[in-house]
């Protein structure tokens, strides 16, 4: 995991649209989705039931939404904020838009030092990650399997945020590096550690 400040993020993120009167589930996490540039419906559907699935585990309920689609006077118990960076989706993209894949798949924001529940996903290169594993599949079938990946690595920046560690795990999601085939493969749970600590840090509502 990489850690950057706060500053810039805030300011390219309107955050004052999501405060206000009404209130989430206090059991439960809202996980904002702010999209950079297009993304496709496809790997959303598939994402959410993926993180949704990933983090039930550790006992965290997840309310995903799009940023864009959030009432302006909501307030939520929980909340964490993903900058969904590039273009997400497995659609054929224009000659010279693909990124370096090198690079962290995502990161976790911090301030003097402590972890905040915000963060920011490379769309393109999850996107060239998984590519190479699915190969020429159907677009739906690769849709699908994009959603997974992003939910995954989401999913490992969440236990940082909620579990507040900057460390990783041996096995599971948390570990500090993933291949593609993991990504995208039938399951790939956090893991008995970091859902011990996910549960502590829930209870203790790290996300305030």
């Amino acid at each position: 995991m990489r850690t950057v400040l706060l500053f810039a993020f805030l300011a390219s993120s309107s955050f004052s649209s999501v405060q206000g009167r009404e209130q989430s589930s206090p059991d439960a996490v809202t996980v904002l989705l702010d999209f950079e540039q297009t993304h496709s419906t496809a790997p959303l559907s598939a994402m959410r039931r993926e993180l949704q699935n990933i983090m039930k585990s550790a006992g965290v309920k997840v309310d995903v939404q799009l940023k864009s689609e959030a009432a302006e006077h909501a307030q939520f118990s929980r909340l964490v904020l993903f900058k969904m960076k590039g273009a997400c989706t497995m659609n054929a993209l224009p000659v010279g838009a693909l990124s370096d894949e090198r690079g962290p798949l995502a990161m976790t924001y911090t301030s003097d030092g402590k972890l905040l529940p915000f963060g920011e996903v490379e769309c393109d290169r999850v996107r060239e990650s998984v590519e190479r594993t699915l190969g020429r599949g159907d677009l739906e079938g690769k849709q699908l399997a994009y959603g997974t990946a992003l939910a995954r690595v989401m999913a490992h920046e969440m236990y940082h945020m909620i579990a507040n560690s900057k460390g990783h795990t041996k096995d599971g999601a948390t570990r500090e590096s993933l291949s593609s085939r993991e990504l995208v493969g039938r399951q790939l749970p956090l893991g008995n550690k970091a859902e011990a600590e996910v549960r502590t840090g829930f209870r203790q509502n790290s996300l305030h």
